[in-house]
């Protein structure tokens, strides 16, 4: 089975990640840019149920006073109707030596039914930006296409695609 899993900052506390991905945005010489998000995302795969999920989120991948964990959908995304949202992931035969620490970390807490792990960026941007845009801050910016994929997307209403 397969889990993603993201995780984020919480409203109160300062993504400096998104801070200066919108600073790098500005310097490409994009403007409109109102505000950036960052989170970590992970895929996890192998044979575990939603209460080794749930572990795994709050003693492994969160620091609970700054982040959230989602893993059901995406409540945290409802006032970012109209945002860009941006994913980044490696391509496949690359290696994730976030993935493979994190599989080492899951079984460390004593869960074996883990088989392998995945890692990405989502990046939420908010701001008048056309595709084109959106495209340029990925090439240029967010990911090397040499190693990693990117996808994107406008948010609407209840996560759907646009």
């Amino acid at each position: 089975m397969e889990w993603r899993i993201e995780v984020g900052y919480k409203p109160n506390a300062t993504d400096s990640y998104g801070e200066g991905i919108k600073k790098d945005i500005e310097d490409l010489g994009i403007s409109g840019v109102k505000d950036v998000k960052t989170m970590q995302i992970y895929m996890l795969f192998g044979d575990i149920d939603e209460s080794d999920v749930e572990y795994i989120s709050k003693n492994l991948l969160t620091d609970s006073i700054t982040q959230y964990y989602e893993y059901k959908g995406s409540e945290h995304h409802k006032n970012d109707i109209g945002a860009w949202m941006i994913d980044v992931t490696y391509k496949p035969g690359v290696t994730d030596a976030v993935g493979d620490s994190t599989v080492k970390g899951i079984k460390d807490l004593g869960i074996s039914g883990i088989k392998s792990a995945k890692t990405g960026k989502r990046f939420i941007i908010k701001g008048e930006l056309t595709e084109d845009d959106i495209a340029t801050i990925c090439r240029r910016l967010l990911a090397n296409e040499v190693i990693q994929n990117y996808d994107y997307y406008k948010i609407k209403s209840n996560d759907e695609t646009a």
